[in-house]
């Protein structure tokens, strides 16, 4: 695989997982030199302005899950997930201030204080199902090297509704916090698409088993 499939793509999930969950009416986090660093090099934006603006409830969600998570079809339909209920689209002007890097995720669910997130990217990054755990090596390794300090919890390539998902799941640093990020990344049209629960490392305890019951609803088509 091209060193440039793993650049992009960890472009994208510093995008996803660098936002420091402050209120709106504080200074933003500068960006990482890192991510324009991965922006010069990979050449792509890094998004799919294509992503649907609304989206509609699942007819179906699953009698195991929390009854504070509902199921969602998202982008176009083509995604099925459980989203925690009360959560609406995150606006442009809170996307900016919380995702400072213009290839923010195309869609962002999010908590009334804007702390707790579940964003999506549909990157421009080429992907089959079968380089998900060389990927997943991959962007490992360079996430560590930015990173030294994160809290690592798991790093796997599961089967989840008959597609290979990678994902991680770590505590990172902040501007005024740390962060528990739940990364979760597959193939989608031939492109990849990344998805991340994040929360304030205060919320973790309650968030964290409810973010795995989010992964594995995860559903492409």
């Amino acid at each position: 695989m091209k060193k440039v499939l793993s650049t992009a793509a960890l472009l994208a999930m510093l995008t996803v997982s660098a936002c420091s969950n402050q209120s709106t009416d504080t200074k933003p986090v500068p960006q990482n030199e890192a991510t324009n660093a991965t922006q010069q090099a990979s050449g792509t934006n890094g998004s799919d302005s294509s992503a649907a603006k609304t989206e509609a409830p699942a007819e179906n969600a699953s009698n195991q899950t929390s009854d504070k998570l509902e199921l969602k079809k998202v982008l176009s339909d083509k995604v099925e997930i459980l989203i925690p209920k009360g959560f609406d689209i995150m606006s442009e002007e809170m996307a900016k201030v919380k995702y400072p890097s213009e290839n923010r995720p195309t869609l962002i669910y999010t908590d009334a204080e804007g702390s707790i997130n579940v964003a999506f990217n549909h990157t421009a990054t080429p992907i089959q199902d079968g380089q998900i755990k060389e990927l997943k090596d991959q962007m490992k390794q360079m996430f560590e090297g930015l990173y030294p300090d994160a809290t690592w919890y798991k790093d796997e390539v599961t089967q989840i509704n008959g597609k290979n998902v990678g994902y991680f799941e770590l505590l990172t640093p902040a501007a005024d916090t740390k962060v528990y990020n739940l990364i979760f990344f597959t193939e989608l049209d031939g492109k990849l698409l990344m998805t991340t629960f994040n929360c304030t490392e205060q919320q973790m305890d309650e968030w964290k088993p409810l973010a795995q019951q989010i992964l594995q609803s995860y559903k492409v088509n």
